[in-house]
């Protein structure tokens, strides 16, 4: 089985990862891959670092046509993946009797006649559309008037797993992820005061914050004024902006993973990847994170708008959550394995590839 991948993604973006791991999932199958992103994307650099056969490209536009189409000619693929509408356009004339798989890692717009009649004329050469989510998927099927299959994000079990490590003498809440504004780490900084004063209220340990990321768009001193004007001690609260080299172990060590995002989380890789750290999570309900509890003991969600309602929500979690067993932990780290991870997503891909072949 030879599958092509056509990536115009010029970032490295949520799509792109979701481009790697379904990638490496077909691999982990047997199948022969050629990669075929932009040139001097970050996503090329990751392909090549994972050692793919990778035949890059400018762009995409109508000028480079004939040379996807040599490639298509070269490598004869069965299976086509193209995960943005620039290479999705281009498959048309490098298709050469492969099936055409096109990814959507954002929700459509369904509104207006026009608009769905243009998507559905522009995807006619589209053997199967899938999303990575119920979110993208049900609007996207009315759009298009076909099925939409839902393959949710695999992530490595091999690099996300528990670590075994003794329970601190405080509960810690770990924001991990790039600091930026859509990431809701500032509109979270008002609900932990108020889960603050809870602690203090039950005479129980105060929990830590950790906010872990590289910065982007928002800087820690933007984090450090608003936690100054809360009045929250700096006891309490701990901004890191360097690279992290053990992920899974500061994933692991953390009584609740939260993410605080208002904004994006269609493909959701941050919760997935705490739960399969055996660690639970509590998340925003922006878009496919409500989809990521599927089993009871990996969390829950809640309205970040409302700030009274959410910290007395997450403070019920991280109470729970900090008396937690390595037994509890283990469970919920293999029952994550079962729907997040690489072979799972391998599994839901053979299956999608054996109906359309």
């Amino acid at each position: 089985m030879k599958v092509w991948h056509l990536i115009s993604n010029r970032w490295n973006s949520a799509i792109s990862e979701y481009a790697l791991s379904a990638a490496r999932a077909l691999r982990s199958a047997g199948a022969e891959s050629l990669i075929t992103p932009l040139q001097a994307s970050p996503i090329e650099t990751r392909f090549l670092a994972q050692q793919f056969n990778v035949q890059s490209i400018d762009k995409f536009g109508p000028t480079r046509y004939p040379k996807l189409a040599s490639l298509a000619a070269n490598f004869r693929p069965n299976y086509i993946f193209a995960y943005g509408g620039p290479e999705a356009t281009a498959a048309i004339f490098a298709k050469r009797g492969g099936k055409l798989i096109r990814f959507f890692g954002q929700r459509v717009d369904e509104r207006g006649a026009a608009r769905a009649l243009a998507s559905r004329f522009g995807h006619l050469h589209v053997d199967r559309a899938i999303a990575p989510s119920n979110f993208v998927a049900i609007p996207l099927k009315n759009l298009l008037q076909s099925d939409v299959a839902v393959v949710p994000l695999g992530c490595d079990e091999e690099k996300y797993f528990l670590v075994e490590s003794p329970r601190g003498n405080r509960p810690e809440i770990l924001i991990f992820g790039r600091l930026d504004p859509v990431k809701g780490h500032r509109e979270f900084l008002p609900v932990f005061k108020q889960i603050i004063r809870l602690s203090e209220a039950h005479k129980e340990p105060t929990p830590l914050l950790r906010i872990v990321g590289l910065p982007a768009n928002l800087s820690p001193v933007h984090l450090w004024a608003e936690a100054d004007k809360l009045e929250i001690s700096r006891q309490h609260l701990e901004i890191q902006c360097e690279a992290v080299e053990n992920v899974a172990q500061l994933m692991s060590t953390s009584t609740v993973g939260l993410v605080s995002s208002i904004g994006s989380e269609v493909i959701c890789r941050v919760a997935e990847e705490f739960l399969l750290c055996g660690t639970p999570v509590v998340t925003t309900s922006v878009g496919s994170l409500p989809e990521v509890f599927t089993h009871p003991s990996f969390g829950e969600s809640y309205n970040h708008e409302d700030i009274e309602g959410a910290a007395i929500k997450i403070y019920a979690r991280i109470r729970l959550a900090y008396k937690e067993t390595r037994i509890d932990r283990l469970k919920r780290a293999e029952f994550a394995k079962k729907i997040f991870s690489l072979n799972r997503m391998s599994q839901e891909l053979l299956q999608l590839l054996g109906a359309i072949a």
